[in-house]
């Protein structure tokens, strides 16, 4: 695997630009990732975000990814190609699921909460009335406020 890399953006301009000489997908368990190669330099795509080598699941993916970045014809290597591997595992979409539903769950119960309140048959106390008991309440704990 070659230890440069490059990045989306920087693969679009030099693809726009007809400087890649060679792009190959390369299989890696039942994943494939993209190596190209302009001047003598081979370069693997890696994700912006994390800097890690960039895979898809499926090889067609890859293709469209190509054919959207104008690179219209790529060898493939199958020496690592295992169908029968398990995929990458996405740990961090799991929690970030887990993250989702608990928030679901917390809007749900405040609904809840905010539709009993208006539904409540007891009469609201009005504004002054709680102010007052506030500052009341302020003043036993903290003193007299100063003017």
């Amino acid at each position: 695997m070659p230890a440069e890399t490059i990045t989306h953006a920087t693969l679009r301009e030099l693809a726009a630009a007809g400087v890649i000489r060679e792009a190959a997908a390369v299989a890696h368990g039942s994943r494939w990732s993209l190596i190209v190669r302009h001047g003598g330099v081979e370069r693997i795509l890696t994700a912006r975000k994390t800097r890690q080598p960039r895979s898809w699941a499926h090889l067609d993916s890859l293709a469209r990814y190509l054919a959207e970045i104008g690179i219209r014809q790529f060898t493939t290597d199958i020496r690592d190609y295992d169908p029968d591997q398990p995929g990458r595992k996405r740990p961090d979409r799991a929690d970030a699921l887990d993250q989702v539903r608990e928030a679901a769950e917390y809007d749900r119960w405040f609904r809840e909460q905010v539709q009993a309140a208006l539904e409540d048959p007891r009469p609201a106390i009005p504004h002054d009335e709680a102010m007052a008991w506030v500052e009341s309440e302020l003043e036993r704990r903290i003193g007299p406020r100063p003017e």
